[in-house]
């Protein structure tokens, strides 16, 4: 039991940050209800919390979001909170062009991590949250960053994988026609995850596809975009969802490269818009899918 009266202000913050970073961005109103609190009090809180550097305002929007000083409270993210905090716009504006949530994942120490969500906004009945650890071999994220590793990385990673706690990792068919495999998402861009491991942990209700985030020639994450199955044939979804999803991965890149310094700045596009120019993107990047 605590040796004084807990600071009721300090409780209503951190409430407030808890339920931001757990499901947002959300509105104030949204935040209000699910903390029981009225409107002046988030409000006040909001700026608050805004001014203390937690959270920021989306551009443009009504919507709260977290900050990378958020992140950095919990010591595993603490490596990844700059990339997080210049990606998350970028995966905002590709939700909006979309309609369908993403993830951007990082490998750590044998598994992809789930370092940013926005998932549980569309209503999906699957869970998600920050810092979820899967599976490399069989989801699309952990194949596409295995893709664009250089052969000596690839190798070391490999036999970390042979000792990881997954059972999905230390499968050995999941070997089978890994390199032809790995040669395929190389060659078309994207990575898809294995079918047994949809049917298994999502009961084939969704699907999802992953491109690589690649900054001076380093794979540094992947990003995904999942798909219910429901919502109708993958070769007609794809093609609507791949080109953007590029896209983004390429701003998210390009916005890492400009921070640390490898890309003089220059006014940022939407990441909706950029590439679609005289090589019409969308229309090559779906041919053949």
């Amino acid at each position: 039991m605590a040796s004084f009266e807990p600071v009721r202000a300090i409780i209503r913050g951190l409430q407030v940050l808890r339920v931001i970073s757990e499901d947002g961005p959300l509105s104030a109103l949204d935040i209000g209800k699910r903390v029981q609190l009225p409107q002046p009090t988030i409000v006040r809180i909001l700026e608050t919390l805004i001014g203390a550097g937690y959270i920021y305002r989306l551009e443009r929007s009504t919507l709260y979001g977290v900050t990378a000083r958020t992140l950095t409270l919990s010591k595993g993210f603490a490596a990844t909170s700059r990339l997080v905090q210049l990606a998350t716009p970028i995966i905002e504006e590709l939700r909006t062009e979309i309609g369908w949530p993403s993830n951007l994942a990082i490998y750590e120490q044998g598994q992809m991590s789930i370092a940013y969500t926005n998932r549980s906004e569309h209503g999906m009945s699957i869970s998600s949250r920050l810092g979820a650890r899967i599976p490399v071999l069989v989801t699309g994220v952990g194949v596409a960053y295995l893709a664009h590793l250089p052969p000596e990385e690839l190798e070391r990673v490999l036999a970390q994988l042979r000792t990881s706690d997954s059972r999905w990792d230390t499968n050995p068919r999941m070997l089978e026609g890994l390199n032809k495999r790995l040669e395929e998402v190389r060659r078309n861009g994207y990575a898809l995850a294995e079918q047994a491991y949809l049917d298994e942990i999502y009961h084939a209700r969704i699907w999802a596809v992953a491109v690589p985030v690649i900054v001076d020639g380093k794979v540094t994450a992947c990003l995904s975009s999942l798909i219910l199955s429901s919502a109708g044939p993958q070769s007609r979804l794809m093609g609507k969802v791949l080109p953007p999803l590029k896209r983004a991965a390429q701003a998210i890149a390009d916005r890492l490269a400009e921070d640390a310094g490898m890309l003089d700045a220059a006014p940022r596009r939407s990441p909706s818009k950029a590439a679609r120019g005289g090589r019409r993107a969308k229309t090559q990047e779906s041919d053949g899918l």
